[in-house]
């Protein structure tokens, strides 16, 4: 393999020339090496608009700390370099660097273990053998050399007769750059806001438009120059103690002028930051849920906000006894403890729900119900035991339970399911004994809180009324009409009976029980037997009630039964 031609070029980035070198050559980066030949120093200030090369004698002229400060002097050094590939080296530093706060005053942490041909140099050779190897260091992480090094070279001076005294046995400090330390009038300050709402076990909610972090830049007294030739003021300094993560754009935006930078929710949701990223997320991902992690208490519908609650050891809930949890969007994959209380407008469960806890969902969707649950809607692929309260219920599969509700919808019944319901009962097969289903709205909560609810209204129509009779006459009619159409949806759920049904598609498969409540003293009940029945309903003739297709009846007269 032919050797690799040394390379020559200025540049002022020496660090991206030898990754560059590198990758052209395909060496490892233990073989790559430079040879710093030439230096050229460029400043700037306030009179100079850009960066300008002078000759040696100016230059000294702007290297007063004083003249520096006064005309807002910065620097630059354009390096000429010579890139080659060495197999092995005879001087190799082992050290990190550290560059404080405003990397003014940076030092190098030499290690003892470093590799140092002291045998091979006198003193004063070595010293000069160090002294261009630091100043490479410097240049390779963009540091200005050749100036402002006066405590370096003294500390190389200590160090080499350390050396030769074999007295270098632990990790020196050498600073490399004496720079100019700023004044602050106010030091810069990150105040993590959403911090102060978190208790302990507490996820942190926050509102649309709400302060998450704040940071306070810093005011200086005396600005500074730092070890990058930057002169350091309000303006170049800004993001000295910023926050340093990740903004999620989407969910977080930022209010800036020239003292403060605010970090601000775009939407309501909980905060989130791992120290990387900070973002509001309306989904919550937890794995699990126990009674002292208070993660929400709100009640508020329109928060858009979703838990997600995942546990995948199943000798564990993800949801734990005795947790009371209110959100919009309720997700949980696993089981849900005893004694707790869900309340969502978006409700799923992929477990099981306990016998002793209840759910509370506009729209609620459940595996496994062995709870209580008040919804609007309610999809449950297994019910085994629970209790629901809905509107709208809609079973895959049913071993036991009390369902109550205006309409429901059920695949296949087993055996000891009781359902109320006033408008509809739907199912395709019973293959059990022992359930009754049953049409009868006193039994139906969510029906009997719509006819209090009707009731409350009318009362209030009345003293409207009452009102308009003595203040505004023209507004009576309007206020009797409402009146009396608020009466006839409370009579029409009363008659629900005369339209509702009972559709069983199957043959029944045992013992069970039709009911067709019409009030509390007139009821019609029909023990099945094992053969299919065309829809169960209600026809009216005269004063009698028939059960249809049995063809039972009873006078509403005489309440005897024909």
């Amino acid at each position: 393999m032919a050797p690799i031609q040394n390379e020559i070029l200025k540049t002022k980035h020496i660090k991206p020339a030898i990754e560059k070198f590198i990758a052209k050559h395909l060496i490892p980066p233990s073989e790559a090496d430079f040879t710093l030949n030439k230096v050229d120093t460029l400043l700037k200030s306030l009179t100079i608009d850009s960066f300008t090369l002078f000759s040696k004698d100016v230059l000294k002229e702007y290297l007063d700390k004083e003249k520096i400060l006064n005309e807002h002097i910065s620097f630059t050094q354009i390096y000429t370099v010579t890139l080659k590939h060495t197999e092995k080296k005879e001087l190799e530093l082992l050290y990190d660097i550290e560059y404080g706060k405003f990397a003014t005053h940076p030092k190098l942490i030499l290690s003892p273990e470093s590799k140092i041909p002291a045998a091979k140099y006198k003193p004063v050779e070595l010293l000069n053998l160090l002294y261009k190897e630091i100043n490479k260091i410097k240049a390779y992480h963009g540091m200005l050399v050749q100036i402002f090094d006066e405590p370096l070279k003294k500390a190389l001076k200590t160090l080499v007769k350390y050396i030769y005294a074999k007295k270098f046995i632990k990790k020196v400090k050498i600073p490399l750059f004496d720079g100019i330390e700023p004044v602050l009038a106010r030091d810069a300050k990150l105040i993590y806001w959403f911090k102060q709402k978190e208790k302990k076990g507490m996820v942190i909610e926050v509102e649309a438009d709400e302060v998450l972090v704040e940071y306070k830049k810093p005011i200086f007294g005396k600005n500074g120059l730092n070890a990058y030739g930057e002169y350091i003021h309000s303006d170049t300094a800004k993001t000295i103690s910023d926050l340093e993560a990740k903004i999620d754009t989407n969910t977080v935006y930022i209010e800036e002028d020239e003292y403060t930078k605010k970090y601000k929710a775009k939407q309501k949701g909980y905060v989130y930051f791992d120290g990387k990223t900070l973002a509001v997320d309306n989904t919550l991902r937890l794995n699990e849920v126990s009674r002292n992690k208070n993660i929400l208490d709100s009640d508020e519908e329109k928060n858009n906000i979703e838990l997600l609650i995942k546990q995948h050891d199943v000798t564990k809930d993800s949801i734990g006894e005795g947790v009371e949890l209110s959100s919009e969007n309720i997700h949980v994959d696993g089981f849900v403890g005893a004694k707790s209380k869900l309340e969502a407008k978006y409700l799923e469960i992929e477990g099981a729900t306990h016998q002793e806890s209840k759910q509370f969902a506009k729209y609620a969707k459940i595996n496994r119900h062995k709870g209580t649950l008040r919804a609007h809607e309610a999809t449950i692929k297994l019910l085994e035991g629970g209790v629901v309260h809905a509107t709208k219920v809609t079973i895959e599969n049913s071993l036991s339970g009390f369902v109550y509700a205006q309409d429901v919808t059920i695949k296949q019944v087993k055996s000891n399911l009781k359902i109320y319901a006033t408008n509809s009962i739907t199912i395709d097969l019973v293959s059990g004994e022992d359930n009754l289903f049953e049409i009868n709205y006193e039994k139906v909560p969510v029906i009997l809180s719509k006819i209090e609810h009707i009731q409350e209204e009318i009362e209030e129509l009345r003293y409207k009324k009452k009102q308009a009779e003595r203040f505004r006459p023209d507004e009576v009619d309007k206020l009797k009409q409402k009146i009396q159409e608020a009466k006839e949806q409370i009579q029409k759920i009363k008659e629900s009976y005369k339209y509702a049904s009972i559709n069983v598609k199957h043959p029944f498969r045992g013992l069970n029980t039709i009911v067709f409540t019409i009030d509390k003293e007139h009821q019609l009940v029909y023990k099945t037997q094992d053969k299919h029945y065309e829809t169960f309903h209600i026809e009216i003739k005269d004063d009698l009630v028939i059960l249809q297709p049995p063809a039972i009846s009873l006078s509403l007269s005489d309440q005897n039964n024909k």
